[in-house]
């Protein structure tokens, strides 16, 4: 008899174990989702800024033999992410397959200038900066630019909604962290309670706080470790399938932040687990014979 009841606590209390490692794992796994969400959503601001250009209409009399040097020129500025240069015909051409048109023939010249796109990098792309790059290109190559076309108020805008959307991801995730941290603790707390009258048995025999508490803490760790690797592994299975479908996610950048997510998790993992697992433990060594049955 008395060996049936140990196996049936001993099942009990692996349940309990086992219930706890999973809804630690689902709360981790659920951070991780919205970890990788904010971090699309940083890489694709980005990638949304670096698609801004500057089209630098060149001088009419510029000869073809001054337009390498000053596309040499451009590509030494801090601000430059990449140099194109459009001749007259390749403008025409793209003009003819965008509008289905050939305005060379109806107005039997060429209209298009030479032209240089200038792609920038994402830090620059802002309402504040752009004015004063265009000063600065118009400074240093005045004969060479006749003037420069860029729409930065439509693209600020673009940048201040995708800027928003960061704030708000980033707020929902600290929320649903602290949400989700609450629940760990409320889950191992539930766990260590049905195991309290084994802690109150453990004292009356006359053992220590610190022995009580020394296997409580020793699951817990084990849990959080558990925990981690599962909610890690599931959060770069996760983000390994959207790379696959967006190839632009593919940068240092991203990946950088993937560790730093994977390290929060463990963190956090490990954190909520141990200390939950020793401030329920505390309190059920503090709690008298009369409401430990409570």
């Amino acid at each position: 008899m008395a060996e049936t009841e140990l196996k049936k606590s001993k099942r009990r209390i692996q349940f309990a174990q086992f219930t706890t490692v999973v809804s630690v794992t689902l709360v981790m796994t659920v951070l991780g989702a919205l970890g990788v969400l904010f971090l699309v959503g940083q890489r694709l601001s980005t990638v949304a800024r670096q698609q801004f250009t500057l089209q630098l209409v060149l001088a009419d009399d510029i000869d073809v033999a001054g337009i390498q040097p000053l596309i040499s020129g451009l590509k030494t500025q801090p601000f430059v992410r990449e140099v194109r240069y459009i001749s007259p015909e390749a403008a025409a051409q793209e003009y003819l397959e965008f509008y289905q048109d050939d305005v060379r023939e109806v107005l039997e010249v060429n209209p298009f200038p030479h032209m240089v796109e200038l792609g920038l990098k994402a830090e620059y792309v802002h309402a504040d900066s752009l004015p004063r790059l265009e000063a600065a290109l118009l400074k240093t190559w005045p004969r060479q630019i006749a003037g420069l076309e860029s729409d930065p108020l439509s693209w600020e805008q673009v940048r201040k909604n995708l800027e928003l959307a960061g704030w708000v991801l980033g707020a929902v995730l600290m929320v649903l962290t602290l949400i989700m941290l609450f629940l760990v603790n409320n889950t191992i707390r539930l766990s260590i309670y049905s195991r309290r009258h084994l802690i109150r048995t453990m004292q009356l025999v006359g053992a220590t706080a610190s022995f009580i508490r020394k296997p409580f803490l020793m699951a817990g760790w084990w849990q959080g470790l558990i925990s981690t690797v599962l909610g890690v592994s599931a959060t770069w299975l996760g983000a390994l399938y959207l790379l696959q479908h967006a190839p632009e996610l593919q940068h240092p950048q991203f990946f950088q932040g993937l560790g730093l997510l994977s390290g929060l998790i463990a963190v956090l993992s490990f954190a909520s687990t141990w200390l939950s697992t020793w401030m329920a433990v505390r309190k059920f060594l503090r709690l008298s014979a009369n409401r430990i049955h409570l």
